[in-house]
């Protein structure tokens, strides 16, 4: 017989099955961010042999039923974009060269190999060969499946890190782990095809790791699991680079545990390693070749110009912008067709946001920092992981939005999906400043209010945004 943390465990595993398979079966194929240029690098590999370069695209047909699906889903017009098609017959692409058809309209960027070493894309080719005789559709299909058995596998470390971190409050990993069964945009982009799933569950996994080592004592098992997870992780995307400093505060904090350093000292190199990842990652980004474009949408401010100074008025409008689009981002925005969510309603949410915020500050003044008279709640292992989950949030975002500010412009538009690899702290952190507003009498509705919030807002996303934008 199951115990009953293993009945909620199946009962949240249910769900994200049953959830992914709606978002899967409601979003049409392509709609997803960058679904298509995802799927050709996969079927450049898979089927036709060859490696995804640019002389590939420039010289290799794309499937011959691209064009026909993209019309038969209205792609083009869902995303308020015009059909790259043959003016003479509309039933013909204007290229038959992926590289001529999506990405100039779309803006969408082409999967290169060398940017980096393409590890969803090879894990999925195989499966692309397999699929070789089947229809387009049914390949676009298979493949998200394939996200969403991702996807359930990080929801279940979620669920597993936090029993790791709370072994005797089951609250908590039931309100993290519905955070990221019924946040929309989570299940809309992890079910899809794309390299944000892997990495997202290749991090996952490395936070596991770290949590088995504080709390449960470091072991070689567990050291060679985090490692190839930190590994496979910043292999398979960029996005994945916070956790390198992240691994750096996890070492910091290790020893200062084990060799009894002062506060002082602990808070002076966190600080230092802090203050570096933010300064290194700006020059890292101006040595580079730049951001990418972003889109707009109609209910944001227009986008400021270029400046170059840090400070200015102006600059200062370009970090608000962009702190806005990655806050409609996160709460829904779905596909590259930039679906809003929340076009009413949006200052409420903010000011839930912010009020939650406080309680996280609240949470981490009286609970990390131990700040007042009041008994000690946490163990000292608790505390380490806990500190050091709260930094890799810092340092995931320094790599979102660090960016913006080396370039001074919207060049680099911060989508949500590129800070989801960091959704497992962020979603525990976000219950635990949620939790600590509820007042103690009321503990026992803290887990219902939460998800009877969540799933309305997800209901909501469904039944009044999603559907009836695609099929209304």
């Amino acid at each position: 017989m199951f115990r009953d943390n293993d009945k909620i465990l199946a009962l949240l595993i249910g769900l994200v099955v049953i959830r992914g398979l709606l978002y899967i079966a409601i979003v049409p194929p392509w709609l997803a961010p960058d679904e298509p240029a995802h799927f050709e690098a996969i079927r450049l590999i898979g089927q036709e042999g060859l490696q995804p370069t640019e002389a590939v695209y420039l010289t290799t047909p794309m499937h011959p039923d691209m064009h026909a699906s993209f019309q038969a889903f209205q792609i083009w017009q869902l995303s308020r974009l015009a059909p790259p098609q043959d003016p003479l017959d509309p039933s013909r692409p204007v290229s038959d060269r992926f590289i001529n058809y999506y990405p100039p309209t779309s803006t969408g960027s082409l999967i290169i190999a060398g940017n980096y070493p393409l590890v969803y894309h090879r894990l999925m080719a195989p499966l692309s060969a397999l699929m070789k005789n089947l229809p387009l559709i049914s390949q676009v299909y298979i493949l998200r499946l394939a996200s969403l058995l991702f996807t359930t596998l990080t929801v279940s470390l979620g669920w597993f890190l936090t029993r790791t971190i709370f072994p005797t409050r089951i609250v908590h990993a039931v309100g993290m782990t519905t955070f990221l069964v019924f946040l929309p945009m989570h299940l809309h982009v992890d079910t899809a095809i794309n390299s944000d799933v892997l990495v997202v569950l290749w991090v996952s996994l490395y936070f596991f790791g770290l949590a088995k080592i504080f709390c449960d004592g470091l072991s070689i098992i567990r050291l060679l699991v985090t490692a190839l997870a930190l590994g496979l992780a910043i292999m398979t995307k960029p996005t994945a680079l916070f956790i390198m400093p992240t691994t750096l505060v996890a070492l910091i904090v290790y020893l200062a545990r084990r060799f009894y350093w002062k506060p002082l000292w602990l808070a002076g190199s966190l600080v230092m390693i802090a203050s570096a990842t933010f300064i290194g990652s700006i020059l890292l980004f101006q040595l580079g070749e730049g951001g990418r474009a972003i889109s707009t949408l109609e209910l944001t401010l227009d986008q400021p110009a270029p400046v170059g100074n840090y400070f200015s008025p102006t600059a200062m409008a370009v970090y608000l912008h962009t702190i806005r689009w990655g806050f409609l981002s996160f709460w829904g925005l779905f596909g590259w067709a930039n679906i809003p969510v929340l076009t009413t309603g949006l200052r409420a949410v903010w000011l839930i946001c912010i009020i939650i915020g406080l309680g996280m500050l609240l949470f981490i003044g009286q609970h990390l920092l131990q700040f007042g008279r009041r008994p000690r709640t946490l163990t000292s292992n608790q505390q380490d992981i806990l500190l050091v989950l709260l930094f890799s949030l810092i340092f995931a975002l320094i790599s979102v939005y660090t960016p913006i500010i080396a370039t001074q412009s919207v060049r680099w538009g911060p989508p949500s999906r590129y800070f989801f690899p960091a959704l497992l702290p962020f979603s525990l952190y976000f219950f635990l400043g949620y939790q600590q507003l509820i007042p103690a009498r009321f503990y026992q509705l803290t887990l219902p209010i939460w998800l009877t919030a969540f799933f309305l807002y997800d209901a909501y996303a469904l039944g009044f945004v999603l559907i009836p934008y695609i099929y209304g």
